[in-house]
């Protein structure tokens, strides 16, 4: 796939790993994470919107908590990107419908170069040096120039503090998409992922290991589970579908689609590593939308997972 401003996956993934230089094995991008089992609650709340069977009743589920970083040996102790995906499962233990979210609110462009861009101008950006770099100009200010639809994003990046627990993280789809229901109708919707425990920020990281946030997780598993509630924004007429960077009024209908309830790390987490998460991959009841950021991501996470998986063969699932 070619985006209409002319660039290929593999030139994307390519430009990614200049900026970042992941491990060959590495994802280009969440290089750092584990796959937790668990299991899909639902709350009834959708049945009347979608024909989809894994959102209107109990299903197996996995889930994938990850630094967004392209470093293996990112430090969880500063801001940044932190993602949640998951992956709904069928009778068989094949993923049928994945949810793909990160924890700020909107996606930080437009347009599948723009976030390439945006990679290129925070490549080895440390937490105290992002704002000096803002304020003394250069790629990054300039991307800002070029980039209106990215100041929010950028805005919430500086502003917030790195999360205390994956367990106390809201996390967003950013893209939309649609529902149908058995007669063909269609809603769209955003979705959402908002911790149970309330959500909150790292205070000091100052005596915490730089990789604290899976080992924190494993330790409130083993208290029992640790539950997110899966909230679905619906859509009103004239909400943009096909731009990720733009939020949809917060009054818009906020249904509770049920309770994504985390039990273990998965037995099979180093299998299901080498597994690609992806948002295009929805069920039937789910359709996609029409933006071109949402349509690209699979072209660019296939490239890269034909790579780290090329550079670390093992068995596949």
């Amino acid at each position: 796939m070619t985006t209409p401003g002319g660039m290929t996956a593999v030139q994307a993934v390519n430009r990614i790993e200049a900026a970042g230089h992941p491990r060959p094995q590495d994802r280009r991008l969440h290089a750092r994470g584990a796959v937790f089992a668990g299991r899909f609650v639902p709350s009834g709340r959708l049945a009347q919107l979608t024909s989809a069977a894994h959102l209107t009743r109990e299903t197996d589920l996995v889930v994938r908590f990850s630094n967004g970083s392209p470093q293996h040996d990112a430090d969880d102790r500063t801001r940044g990107i932190r993602g949640m995906a998951v992956k709904f499962l069928d009778g068989e233990g094949n993923g049928v419908h994945d949810l793909v979210a990160a924890n700020f609110r909107v996606f930080p462009s437009s347009t599948p170069e723009g976030f390439i861009e945006l990679v290129e101008a925070l490549a080895g950006t440390t937490e105290t040096a992002l704002k000096d770099k803002l304020a003394a100009g250069g790629k990054l200010a300039g991307f800002l120039f070029q980039h209106k639809e990215s100041h929010a994003g950028i805005k919430a990046f500086v502003s917030r503090h790195a999360p205390a627990s994956f367990a106390t993280t809201r996390f967003d789809g950013l893209h939309a998409f649609h529902f149908a229901d058995a007669e063909g109708r269609r809603r769209a919707f955003r979705y959402r992922l908002v911790p149970q425990l309330g959500e909150v920020d790292l205070d000091s990281g100052r005596a915490l290991p730089r990789d604290f946030l899976l080992p924190e997780l494993d330790r409130r598993l083993a208290g029992g589970p640790v539950s997110f509630t899966l909230v679905v924004q619906l859509g009103d007429q004239g909400d943009p579908t096909h731009d990720p960077s733009i939020a949809w009024p917060e009054q818009r209908t906020l249904l509770p689609a049920g309770e994504i309830r985390i039990e273990r790390l998965s037995p099979d987490s180093a299998q299901w590593e080498r597994q690609v998460f992806d948002p295009t991959r929805v069920a039937p009841g789910v359709e996609l939308s029409d933006d071109a950021v949402l349509a690209f991501r699979p072209h660019a996470y296939s490239v890269s997972a034909e790579r780290r998986l090329s550079a670390d063969p093992g068995p596949a699932r």
